[in-house]
């Protein structure tokens, strides 16, 4: 009992020094449109529109999932930028120990802190640059992550229970509802494995098998049943992902940026990078648990086929295959700024390799105590850059420069470019409230993505700017305000935004809003 106690408090000590050290990685990168949406999205839902009426979201709404809990951190910090980073912080940490426990399995002892020592060793320590941006920046598909190892943790602890599938759907269903990636990497997967595992078992066992593929079935159903709840509510918008097959030609170029944004989440691969002898080290180290997270995968696969593996280590593989594989024969942009739509491989992989490797460096073969001791320092040098590596603070927001002058000609109202407007409108507090627009032919239209239809009311609000990015025409150009409301009082060129001020209220005779 005491031992569980000091590891129970020693658990929480990590993971609030976590939190911490990943916090200063997160302010390494501004605030986007992305996090700044929603921020004001979990405000406006804690205080009075549950439903989000009104809104219009992104194709993957975070709705139950991360907007919640941008929600609860808000009751601590108000709508402010830091909120987001405090909140991909508390995200990544959660995958952390999630993972670590997944790795962990049945196991006890020595090969219990094995397990869980090789899936840290993986997950410690993400690289600057796109690895911050990914793993620790607005909610993406890192955090859809935490209810996918979540369910993979409720299938492997709680095995054979009359209820088990039960869990596993609901688990699913409330991280589709959020992220429908869920249903590809999730759903799909354990319904494939267990209908193969079903094929192959016992009359006994098939039933299980089964269960959980009629889990699967009953996830999707639950997470699409709750979309169309939603919408006879009146609840927000959220269009479909504009997800088609990409031409046959594609794939190889696709297959090689994929493995590229593979290696910047693993953190081997570190983009426009000039290497010192440290962060040469680091990539190596990081290289050996890419290595055994690949060794892990590929034995796994034998094993699953000839239907010896366990059952969750072939629904990982299953999960990881689906996801990779979906990334290169898609038409899902491939830059590496999309290596989050391959970010919830991250913690299955490294909870495949715990469970792969910690049996062996629990065993008495020779070369393990060698084995042993990599790990060990592998761990040392990762937690102690964790604890001293402090990356230069970036700006609250992107478009900070704009907010500034904003905020000191006291305007408090206005229209922008996506990426210089719901952004703006948290790093000032909402001090300066920016409504998101796009250019339509010869004129500005509402950006009908993260933005609420009473934000062009003019009755409402009395909107007297606008602000355009320079190198984004698409979202609008000086010219397109002027053939609206002719030439401007003023005009400002901030940086790379051009600020446009007018005498009259924009909003008057502006296009209808969304929906």
């Amino acid at each position: 009992m005491r031992q569980r106690v000091l590891i129970g408090a020693g658990s929480v000590v990590v993971a609030v020094g976590l939190v911490l050290a990943y916090l200063r990685m997160a302010r390494a990168f501004p605030i986007n449109g992305d996090g700044a949406s929603n921020a004001l999205q979990a405000w406006d839902m804690f205080h009075g529109n549950p439903l989000l009426k009104g809104w219009a979201l992104s194709d993957v709404s975070f709705y139950p999932t991360e907007l919640v809990q941008y929600g609860i951190v808000q009751w601590f910090t108000g709508v402010t930028a830091d909120q987001v980073h405090v909140t991909a912080a508390i995200t990544y940490t959660m995958i952390l120990f999630l993972a670590a426990a997944l790795a962990k399995g049945r196991a006890t002892g020595r090969e219990a802190w094995l397990r869980v020592g090789v899936a840290v060793a993986v997950l410690l320590l993400p690289v600057p640059g796109t690895g911050y941006q990914t793993l620790l920046s607005s909610p993406n598909h890192t955090g859809s992550g935490v209810p996918l190892v979540l369910a993979w943790l409720v299938l492997d602890r709680l095995r054979h229970r009359v209820w088990t599938p039960v869990l596993v759907a609901l688990v699913l269903g409330w991280g589709a509802m959020g992220d429908p990636l869920i249903t590809f990497v999730g759903a799909v997967p354990l319904a494939v494995v267990c209908a193969y595992r079903a094929l192959r078992a016992g009359s006994g066992e098939r039933v299980y098998e089964l269960s959980l593929v009629a889990a699967a079935v009953v996830s999707v159903v639950v997470s699409r049943g709750f979309r169309h709840l939603l919408d006879a509510l009146g609840a927000f918008q959220s269009p479909h992902p504009p997800i088609e097959l990409a031409p046959l030609a594609d794939w190889p170029h696709r297959a090689w940026m994929t493995a590229r944004m593979a290696g910047v989440i693993f953190g081997t691969h570190r983009p426009g990078w000039h290497p010192a002898a440290f962060e040469i080290l680091l990539s190596l180290l990081h290289l050996i648990g890419f290595a055994v997270a690949l060794a892990a995968f590929a034995v796994t696969l034998v094993r699953a086929v000839r239907g010896t593996a366990d059952r969750v280590d072939s629904v990982m593989i299953a999960a990881i295959t689906c996801n990779l594989g979906a990334e290169i024969v898609s038409t899902i942009s491939v830059d590496l700024m999309a290596a989050r739509e391959i970010a919830p491989i991250l913690p299955m992989a490294a909870a495949l390799a715990g469970r792969f490797a910690g049996p062996w460096l629990a065993s008495s073969a020779r070369g393990v105590r060698l084995g042993r001791g990599a790990l060990a320092a592998v761990l040392a040098v990762f937690a102690l850059t964790v604890v001293v590596y402090s990356p230069p603070r970036a700006e609250p927001s992107e478009a900070q420069e704009a907010a500034d002058f904003l905020r000191q000609r006291g305007l408090s109202y206005g229209l922008g470019a996506y990426w210089a407007s719901n952004n703006i409108t948290v790093t000032t507090e909402n001090r300066v409230v920016v409504a998101p627009v796009v250019g339509g032919g010869d004129r500005l239209v509402p950006f009908c993505w993260q933005s609420k239809n009473t934000m062009y009311d003019a009755a409402a609000h009395d909107a007297r700017f606008v602000v355009f990015e320079k190198d984004r025409p698409f979202y609008g150009t000086p010219e397109q305000a002027e053939h609206m409301w002719g030439a401007p009082a003023e005009r400002h060129d901030v940086g790379k935004y051009a600020i446009l001020l007018y005498n009259v209220n924009l909003l008057q005779g502006f296009p209808p809003p969304c929906g």
